[in-house]
């Protein structure tokens, strides 16, 4: 989908926005993907507002997760790198929140007990972000060795927490097997395996520095890369991280939509 039309009129029209040279163009697949964190997004919000705080945290969790990801769909997200940086830094903080949220439930399965109040995890989040994006605006510009490094730490992050929720998420399906939701749980833990493959894949293309943004930042510092001699598992481990991208925000859209149906 060709938006460039749209967004130089949009530019002509406040004249304060950065101009549009390059083209727009916002393929099928990541307008799905995005909308998709949004219905899951939506759907775990909407649990976390008329349930117990065991949903909190899972909720705005999953709400920071489609903040993170919504950055395809600007235009100028290249142009402010300050913007970057804090949107791979909320999609770190997201899966920390989500963690949180799934022990907090594993500990409730075992326990039965909800300690605490929503207002905490309200309140602690927006200290969190505040401080990140405080942080962020207050030191340099990050450059392209910077901005690949905030988001190597959100490929690391994501990929040793997914583990661990995927043990919590075993350890909850083994105290909830009689429960009508276990189903739903189930299908959570099949999409931690899928992001455990998107930024696991993409992980290995960074440690080796086959990764774009490592070939961008090469080509002004004029250093050679083995990319050439590996370009099979290149595109091979490139391939499994778009795929699973899809597959992770498509199957979660589907489990909380799923669980929806259940708990209504």
């Amino acid at each position: 989908m060709d938006l460039t039309a749209f967004f130089q009129a949009l530019t002509s029209i406040f004249p304060f926005l950065p101009k549009i040279y390059n083209p727009v163009v916002i393929d099928y697949p990541t307008l799905i993907n995005v909308f998709s964190w949004l219905v899951a997004a939506s759907i775990s919000f909407y649990f976390s507002l008329n349930n117990s705080r065991i949903w909190t945290s899972i909720g705005i969790g999953f709400f920071l997760l489609f903040w993170s990801q919504s950055f395809q769909l600007n235009p100028w997200h290249e142009t402010f790198t300050v913007m970057i940086a804090i949107h791979y830094t909320i999609g770190t903080i997201a899966i920390l929140i989500i963690s949180h949220g799934i022990q907090e439930y594993y500990l409730f399965t075992r326990t039965l007990e909800i300690a605490g109040s929503k207002k905490t995890i309200y309140i602690g989040t927006l200290l969190i972000l505040f401080i990140a994006i405080l942080v962020i605006s207050i030191n340099p510009k990050p450059s392209l060795y910077v901005l690949r490094n905030y988001r190597f730490m959100n490929t690391v992050i994501w990929f040793f927490l997914s583990i661990l929720n995927i043990y919590y998420i075993a350890k909850i399906y083994m105290e909830m097997r009689d429960s009508p939701i276990v189903n739903g749980i189930i299908c959570l833990g099949i999409v931690f395996i899928f992001a455990l493959v998107w930024k696991g894949s993409a992980m290995y293309v960074m440690l080796y520095q086959w990764d774009k943004a490592w070939l961008d930042i090469i080509e002004f510092t004029e250093e050679t890369s083995d990319i050439q001699m590996h370009l099979a598992k290149v595109q091979f481990a490139n391939s499994l991280t778009k795929m699973f991208n899809f597959l992770t925000s498509v199957s979660l859209a589907g489990t909380f939509g799923y669980l929806f149906k259940l708990l209504r």
